[in-house]
């Protein structure tokens, strides 16, 4: 009992002490800059680092936490300042903005997102595939409740008679014997069937949802054809090979259909979730050390200094801290992993999520860069972002 008690004195005197290290080696500006949220700079007199920190307060209702793909599109790419000035063309007064997901050339991101409560990528776990393998994704829940796991997508057709059938993804590559459903985030057509696969197609036109469950109607002829033309509401319906053969017998033109979609673990209804790499803080201890392990990344990623981009919450789940770090210049080195999960449990993230870094970090305030991404071209068009707006709607 005394050795415990002696253990816990010790860890307290180090924390305080490296408290007051952090102090002494780093000048801090901190303004708010909505109420609510706060914006505070660091510069880091002994290591060479700039860091952006935002803190936002959920208690204050007067805005929201927004997920949002380049041009509306899966795969294309804008920067987040772009994506910012077009979001408050469209009317909505955007507080802040930071890049988010990891995303591959064409920029389609590699994880689970929703916009708004929009599906605009779901994937099951396939981890043989790059593509379908489940990582650490940040969600907000229609109650504002942010979470961090490994989100699971699962779907389901429920059809007449009592059929049900397995909805494999959404507005990803399809896989032989697979149901999936395209909506607008696809494009204007759904994509074609690898060759030699059978394709059946039906247009899915909403009629009305509740929660995770929506009714359709099969609004259009029954096509044993992929390349569709994607409807402005609802989805395309696509089946391949084996399935093709049996919804050709299971619905019809005319037919109400009810979809099912929601992930595991169930945490309700999802309105902000985007992806990330790795989970670095978990219950208040840094995990990054963990991560070659338990993610499969690398020392390059884990353990070089980058630039980086990260976001998570309090212990209470009532704070949201958003982080970027600058690196790979002569004013800031940059971070590892382990040092910026560091730096979130020095702010009091209880939970942490590594986002997409290099020359992706970047921090909008108002419409204005507040840190230097690296790129020598300056801020690189990305995959996708996090919005802070007011709930003015657009």
């Amino acid at each position: 009992m005394k050795n415990s008690t002696l253990l816990l004195l010790i860890l307290s005197l180090l924390a305080i002490i490296n408290s007051q290290n952090f102090s002494q080696n780093n000048e801090a500006a901190n303004e708010q800059i909505f109420p609510g949220i706060t914006h505070e700079k660091i510069i880091n007199k002994k290591d060479k680092l700039v860091i952006n920190i935002l803190k936002i307060d959920l208690k204050n209702n007067n805005y929201e936490i927004e997920a949002l793909k380049a041009n509306n599109l899966l795969k294309a790419k804008e920067t987040t300042s772009e994506m910012s000035k077009r979001v408050s063309a469209e009317g909505t007064k955007v507080v802040a903005a930071v890049n988010a997901d990891f995303w591959l050339n064409d920029g389609e991101i590699i994880n689970n997102m929703i916009s708004n409560g929009n599906f605009v990528k779901a994937i099951a776990d396939h981890s043989d595939d790059k593509l379908k393998r489940i990582f650490p994704q940040f969600a907000l829940t229609k109650d504002n409740k942010p979470l961090i796991d490994k989100f699971n997508f699962d779907g389901k057709l429920l059809l007449k008679n009592g059929i049900v059938e397995k909805i494999s993804r959404i507005n990803s590559r399809t896989d032989s014997s697979s149901i999936t459903l395209y909506n607008y985030y696809q494009g204007e057509h759904s994509p074609k069937i690898r060759n030699g696969w059978k394709a059946l197609s039906a247009v899915l036109k909403p009629i009305s949802s509740n929660n995770d469950t929506s009714f359709f109607i099969v609004s259009s002829e029954i096509i044993n054809q992929s390349e569709i033309e994607i409807p402005k509401q609802g989805y395309v319906l696509s089946a391949s090979n084996n399935l093709a053969d049996k919804l050709e017998k299971e619905i019809s033109v005319g037919d109400t259909v009810k979809v099912l979609l929601h992930f595991i673990p169930d945490e309700g209804k999802i309105y902000t979730l985007t992806g990330g790499l790795p989970q670095i803080v978990l219950n208040g201890k840094n995990l990054a050390a963990s991560s070659d392990t338990l993610e499969g990344t690398k020392p390059s990623f884990t353990v070089t200094k980058h630039p980086r981009t990260g976001i998570g919450f309090s212990k209470d789940s009532t704070t949201i801290y958003i982080f970027t770090v600058d690196g790979r210049q002569e004013s800031s080195s940059g971070m590892s992993l382990k040092e910026f999960a560091d730096l979130m449990i020095a702010h009091d993230v209880y939970q942490g999520l590594n986002l997409d870094g290099g020359g992706s970090t970047t921090m909008v305030i108002d419409g204005k860069l507040v840190n230097h991404p690296s790129d020598i071209t300056g801020e690189r068009p990305v995959g996708s972002c996090l919005l802070i707006v007011l709930k003015n709607k657009r």
